[in-house]
């Protein structure tokens, strides 16, 4: 039993015991948290007598307690020793709470409650610290973080509470960062079964339920409360990154550098040298930003000469490009969702201009991969036979079906009905790309030798193009290059020549048709002697109901028959020889008795009279 439950312990991370126990009791009220102090002293009751952490004897009791001398090497032995400490922590922590709860309902002897309250924290502290030393040789990186989140928490809510600004926020600081590293990690998680989705499941919710509910109101309470922090931005992501670093708290500093090996972005700042750009243009609306991250990220993507994107010439060079305008998307769409209460009109339409300008760029950059994919495609099937160019047609007729749908997207973003340019250009982006669509299809109608639904095709994108105005486009480009006006004047030039083309293809196909029989049924064509093997499948129509039958005959037939029957068959050659010899005697004497009359004519078909 004892090592069942070693092994179920072993498995339970911090967090997921002390806050994640929180959430799931739903704590609101001082009751709530009284209830939950108990539950977890009957816990840690168990866990000390298993332990053998009880001390019977109370007398010159801090002398005999066994709890503050427990080692490293204890932890070591059997992680259970850390629990305790973890709990021990927990239990204190619970317990201000509580308190804290009772203070906002009454101010009756608030001065005493208070100073319990803090001393409960102090405790909480105290455990945690011990906690950090008995885990230094801890191998589980991610256990060791959570660990260091727990006791920046308490040192927080202590720095707080003593208004202590500069370490509150350090504490909060590290906080979060070090749950937006384990975030991410848990984000990252691929190929995982359903009761590990469901784990992971949890534990990104309570990473954002503390990160959302305890770590930035605090943390947001301390910039607002220390002079000496110094910030151009409302983004906390940032500001924690600048202050996670202060050293106001040396014992908290570690877990940095443990996050700084295994993802050193999640700690780094953004350059103080790099002068960040503080809005954003799209079409006529300029809109500030106030996220010193997404600031420093656009203008990453935004550079031409850092991303080198007029160079890519395969479509996966893309992906890098495709994913970080996706992550500029998610970072400003958890900003705009933390500020949707927000009273600054201004701020609200900034927010909003942003949000179109990231979406506008984020399906411009997956146009332009869709669109290099096809050129691949395209190159691909240049050297190959029908049978495989049909297969790229038919990926390249699907792609160009995801460009159009993109490209409806685009027109349907937040201020693009309203700009008339814009507005025209992208309807006659979704035309162009309509028309390339066709053209392909048009293509693979050739060569299935069905050359005249080509001719339809290319007539009807010909028409179509053809009373569109000098400058196809109104605006001067689209992002990442996806076409212009040099371009589409090309492909529209080409139309005519290709109209022609299906043209005599498809007379062609017309007359050729006119003198073959068009059944693919050897049996019912006379004139065509097909020598393709796969006409040997095609002797016959036999899935069909048919019979067979006698065929009437015309009596010409039987006069051409009668010429080559042969009536002595069986007999002897002398019969046979005398009786054609007097047959011969007797036509030769009828002919000179009426030598008016007409001659029968070939095998008697022609001048019968």
């Amino acid at each position: 039993m004892q090592g069942s439950l070693k092994k179920l312990t072993t498995m339970e991370y911090p967090l997921n015991a002390t806050l994640g126990a929180r959430m799931s009791a739903y704590l609101s009220s001082s009751e709530d948290y009284h209830k939950q102090r108990k539950r977890l002293n009957k816990r840690l009751l168990k866990l000390r007598h298993e332990l053998d952490l009880i001390t019977p004897d109370t007398k010159d009791y801090k002398k005999k307690e066994k709890i503050s001398k427990i080692s490293s090497e204890d932890y070591d032995r059997d992680e259970r020793f850390g629990l305790v400490l973890l709990l021990t922590a927990e239990r204190d922590s619970l317990y201000s709470s509580e308190i804290k709860s009772l203070l906002e309902i009454s101010n009756d002897n608030a001065s005493s409650y208070r100073n319990l309250m803090i001393s409960r924290i102090k405790k909480s502290l105290s455990s945690s610290k011990k906690l950090l030393d008995i885990t230094a040789n801890e191998k589980d990186e991610y256990k060791k973080v959570e660990y260091y989140i727990y006791a920046a928490l308490i040192q927080g809510n202590l720095s707080v509470n003593k208004k202590q600004w500069p370490q509150a926020l350090n504490a909060f600081s590290i906080a979060k960062c070090a749950l937006d590293f384990l975030y991410s990690q848990e984000d990252s998680k691929m190929d995982v079964d359903e009761e590990q989705e469901e784990s992971i499941q949890f534990k990104k919710t309570l990473i954002s339920e503390i990160t959302e509910t305890l770590v930035d109101p605090s943390l947001a309470l301390a910039i607002s409360q220390d002079d000496t922090a110094y910030s151009t931005t409302t983004d906390l992501k940032t500001v924690s990154r600048k202050h996670c670093r202060d050293n106001k708290l040396p014992y908290l500093q570690p877990v940095i550098e443990i996050i700084a090996g295994i993802d050193p972005e999640a700690v780094s700042e953004v350059s103080s040298s790099t002068e960040l750009i503080k809005s954003v243009q799209w079409r006529d609306h300029e809109a500030t930003l106030y996220n010193d991250e997404l600031a420093y990220k656009i203008m990453k993507l935004t550079n031409d000469d850092e991303t080198n994107w007029k160079n890519f010439n395969d479509a996966n060079q893309f992906d890098v490009l495709l994913s970080g305008w996706s992550e500029l998307l998610e970072i400003h769409t958890n900003d705009m969702d933390k500020n949707k209460d927000e009273d600054d009109l201004e701020k609200v339409q900034d927010r909003a201009i942003v949000l179109t300008y990231i979406n506008y760029n984020l399906l411009f950059t997956r146009l332009k991969r869709d669109l290099l994919i096809i050129d691949q495609l395209s190159s691909q099937g240049d050297n190959a036979f029908a049978l495989k160019k049909l297969e790229f047609n038919k990926d390249i007729i699907r792609l160009y079906g995801t460009i159009i749908t993109t490209t409806q997207e685009i027109k349907d973003l937040p201020g693009v009905y309203n700009d008339e340019d814009l507005h025209e250009s992208l309807d006659n982006l979704e035309k162009y790309f309509i028309a390339k669509k066709s053209t392909v299809l048009a293509r693979s109608f050739a060569l299935n030798n069905k050359f005249p639904e080509a001719l339809k095709i290319f007539d009807h994108v010909d028409t179509s193009l053809s009373s569109s105005s000098e400058k196809f486009y109104k605006i001067d480009v689209f992002p990442y290059d996806v076409s212009n006006n040099g371009e589409f004047e090309k492909f529209k030039k080409q139309l005519p020549s290709q109209v022609l083309q299906a043209q005599i293809l498809a007379q062609f196909s017309v007359d050729l048709s006119k003198n073959l029989n068009q059944s693919n049924y050897a049996i019912e064509n006379m004139n065509k002697f097909p020598v393709s093997n796969e006409t040997l499948d095609n002797i016959a129509n036999i899935n069909e109901d048919f019979s067979i039958a006698p065929v009437l005959s015309k009596p010409v037939l039987f006069d051409i028959g009668f010429n080559y029957i042969n009536y002595g068959m069986g007999r002897s050659s002398s019969y046979n020889n005398s009786n054609s010899a007097a047959s011969a005697t007797s036509d030769a004497t009828n002919d000179k008795e009426d030598p008016n009359k007409k001659k029968s004519g070939f095998f008697g078909i022609f001048g019968r009279s």
